[in-house]
């Protein structure tokens, strides 16, 4: 395929994605008067779901999904590799009701930004230093309380395929204080949405969840070095 091809699929690609961003903002400002539970909570899935099938039907970006049997039935944390940000809009449709991390200036967005503060979404502003990890985690034990997994992508940015940085404990720290396990979710998304690239190469995205790691009775470094080895391993081979 010729670049300007892909270009032009991303351009429509693109197009779909505003558009949808209105249509989906709407509904949850409609049901905003209802409580989280009726509807709210369930519309940002729909909307993952509808974008990640955009994405698969006008880009060629194909995804398969394993170790969804993993997941419990009650809520945890998520801690998920950050290449793209395929992740931060496809992944959510194959998990259960969750309240993403994101950084504070997209809250700002015109309508979108809106919209991701209707859902619950918990906004941390790393230029505030200890106290904006402290706020993450006041906040994330709040949303677990609430029947909402957490989602913290545990690099803090988007990182190359092939680089393993070390993860902030900001996620470790909030399973341990709330007594929950950690899911970890790896993926090769970056191989064809490769970071600040308009175009999108069409190919296969997998992800694979991992096992629970359960938290009880251990340290925040025991932990977090779990998690690190395990994704680790699942990227060496996802990135093949």
């Amino acid at each position: 395929m010729t670049v300007l091809f892909l270009a032009l699929r991303a351009l429509v690609f693109y197009l779909i994605l505003a558009l949808s961003v209105v249509v989906f903002s709407l509904a949850l400002y409609i049901l905003l008067p209802l409580p989280f539970h009726w509807g709210r909570k369930q519309i940002p899935g729909l909307w993952s779901h509808f974008i990640r099938n955009v994405g698969r039907f006008v880009c060629g970006l194909r995804y398969e999904i394993s170790g969804t049997e993993n997941i419990p039935a009650t809520p945890v944390v998520f801690l998920v590799k950050h290449q793209s940000a395929w992740e931060t809009m496809a992944l959510p449709a194959s998990l259960p009701p969750i309240s993403v991390v994101c950084k504070e200036a997209l809250l700002n967005i015109p309508i979108f930004g809106w919209s991701i503060r209707i859902a619950r979404a918990i906004p941390i502003n790393r230029s505030a230093g200890v106290s904006a990890f402290k706020k993450v985690i006041q906040i994330g034990q709040a949303r677990l309380q609430e029947g909402l997994s957490v989602l913290i992508f545990p690099e803090g940015t988007r990182v190359a395929p092939r680089e393993h940085p070390r993860f902030h404990k900001t996620g470790v720290l909030l399973a341990l204080n709330a007594g929950v396990p950690i899911i970890p979710i790896a993926h090769n998304s970056g191989l064809l949405w490769r970071r600040n690239e308009f175009i999108k190469r069409p190919g296969l995205i997998r992800v694979v969840v991992g096992p629970a790691i359960d938290t009880h009775n251990k340290t925040p470094e025991m932990v977090n070095e779990a998690v690190h080895a395990w994704m680790q391993t699942q990227m060496e081979q996802l990135e093949q």
